[in-house]
């Protein structure tokens, strides 16, 4: 009997610790929150991109982001702009639904913005025509004389319009007389003709004029409107069809990312004339300077400028040829330089610099002209580059 008691009483605390097991370990334990996301990168994560969030917390009740370019947001799924290159730190801090201490709170992240240019020049490309058709050149911008070097040779008879790619490494050439469009490596090499309306199915090219690249796409302008297609030529399509009204025939535009608008002069040799613009989608066409008769015309996105050759008529509101700039919405228009006794079609700005080149033409298609180099206002002109024939005129950074 006395053995029976202490045995019982042995096993009285083992069972009372079971019973405790027992009631702790019934029930779920409160839930943490787990900060966490992805995210992707626009324009291959070159600068200028945009950086889309995608938020795969769990059981947070708010956020809070840090993106270290000053840029804070307290969205679910932000979705943030990076302007320059450079290595940045994205920061998040949810706030907990549980304060449970297996909580992971924070979460941080490298973002690397890599810089497009690196290794890139900066180049300006032109045009020419000639008793025997024409070519093309480029010269590498620096502070030395501007040493010319020539394109691989393709038959050119007016080639007034000249477009680049630096993503790509292109440049695309239309000739309006031949109805062709040419795409050239970075160098000037390696001539692709990618549009000819000779052929079946590519005559929508027409007498392309005023080349553009946005968007992964290849703009120009011919009778009838802005039309498209994809940098190897492919799908060919009207962007804006204007049906024969106004505008009729957009000869030079330029793209301004500061308000999402293309602006083109329309011809008015057989046409109407007129400074207008559109938005990227197609939408919103304004005109913003009516008759005159415009040649060609660059957008400054810095100082919100529009910059045009303008060719002077007695029966347009500019009488005197002329280089003349104007705020975007037209107000404004001034003369602030001159060419030659001939139309100019290409004007070109080196952002680097703050200068501002153009071509000078005394005859259509001898070595008698110049490439002109002033500052943005138009004062300290200067004879660049000399016994040429300009016609389109194109800046940009690329690599050769």
């Amino acid at each position: 009997m006395k053995n029976k008691v202490l045995k019982l009483l042995f096993l009285i605390p083992i069972l009372a610790g079971l019973t405790a097991c027992q009631k702790y370990e019934l029930g779920n334990p409160a839930a943490s929150t787990q900060a966490n996301f992805t995210y992707t990168l626009s324009n291959n994560g070159n600068a200028p991109c945009v950086l889309t969030i995608e938020n795969k917390s769990l059981n947070a009740s708010g956020y809070f982001w840090e993106f270290s370019n000053g840029v804070t947001s307290t969205e679910e799924n932000p979705v943030v702009e990076f302007n320059t290159p450079g290595l940045f730190t994205v920061k998040l801090t949810c706030k907990s639904e549980n304060n449970v201490y297996y909580s992971n709170l924070i979460k941080t992240v490298a973002v690397n913005i890599k810089d497009s240019q690196a290794g890139a020049a900066q180049v300006l490309y032109f045009t020419t025509r000639s008793s025997s058709g024409g070519g093309a050149y480029f010269v590498i911008l620096n502070d030395d004389a501007p040493i010319i070097q020539e394109f691989e040779q393709v038959p050119f008879s007016r080639a007034y319009s000249l477009a680049v790619d630096s993503a790509s490494r292109k440049v695309f050439i239309a000739d309006f007389n031949l109805k062709v469009i040419y795409r050239f490596d970075a160098d000037g090499k390696n001539p692709e003709k990618i549009l000819d309306a000779t052929v079946p199915g590519q005559e929508i090219v027409d007498a392309p004029e005023g080349l553009m690249v946005l968007n992964n796409k290849l703009y120009w302008g011919r009778p009838g409107g802005i039309y498209r297609c994809n940098l190897d030529g492919s799908n060919p399509e009207p962007f804006l069809n204007t049906n024969g009204l106004k505008p009729e025939y957009p000869i030079d535009m330029q793209y301004n990312p500061a308000d999402d608008r293309i602006y083109f002069v329309n011809d008015r040799t057989e046409f109407s004339g007129g400074l207008w613009s559109v938005k990227s989608d197609g939408t919103g066409l304004t005109e913003l300077i009516a008759d005159i008769d415009g040649t060609a015309m660059e957008v400054n996105p810095a100082t919100g400028k529009v910059y045009l050759a303008i060719y002077g008529d007695s029966a347009t509101p500019i009488s005197e040829n002329g280089i003349y700039v104007c705020n975007l919405d037209g107000s404004a228009l001034t003369k602030i330089g001159d060419y030659g006794s001939k139309a100019t079609w290409g004007i070109a700005i080196d952002h680097k610099r703050e200068k501002l080149f153009w071509g000078y033409k005394i005859s259509n298609s001898m070595p008698d002209g110049k490439i002109v180099r002033s500052n943005l206002d138009g004062s300290g002109v200067e004879d660049w580059l000399t016994g040429v024939s300009p016609h389109a005129v194109h800046v940009a950074w690329i690599k050769l």
